[in-house]
């Protein structure tokens, strides 16, 4: 990774933990993504995919997409009926915040630890959510 990305990423993750409201922001983003992650998980270990998953838990595959994308806030209830659908529950136990540990995990960060999220789904969901994004902006 060239140094300027890596002192980019560096620097915002220093400025995000620098004062109360960015950390908690970053805290928040973090449980959602532990926690679509964790449905995410699931949803592989048992072959389970976007469309069963909506059929299970009786929703449509785009709220499935849109909830699993991160970018929207789950209400409990909903993470709850999405892993009653995959026959689990979430086991959750607070742990003290550790800045420190954070601030110096992203200082060892490498060129081969970022991944594009693309790589993670297959082309046709990714043109999936593509075409979603581009129907939902043309129309707003």
């Amino acid at each position: 990774m060239k140094d300027g990305v890596h002192n980019m990423a560096k620097t915002f993750v220093e400025k995000l933990m620098s004062d109360d409201e960015g950390r908690k922001l970053y805290f928040r983003e973090d449980l959602i993504f532990e926690i679509t992650e964790s449905i995410c998980k699931v949803m592989a270990e048992k072959d389970i995919s976007k469309a069963e998953l909506a059929r299970r838990a009786g929703v449509s595959k785009s709220n499935i997409t849109q909830l699993l994308s991160g970018d929207h806030n789950m209400r409990l209830t909903t993470v709850a009926d999405l892993l009653y659908a995959l026959d689990s529950k979430l086991e959750v136990t607070p742990v003290p915040l550790d800045v420190d540990s954070i601030l110096e995990s992203t200082a060892s960060v490498t060129e081969s630890q970022w991944t594009p999220a693309v790589d993670f789904m297959s082309s046709s969901e990714y043109e999936a959510i593509t075409e979603e994004e581009s129907e939902l902006t043309q129309a707003a």
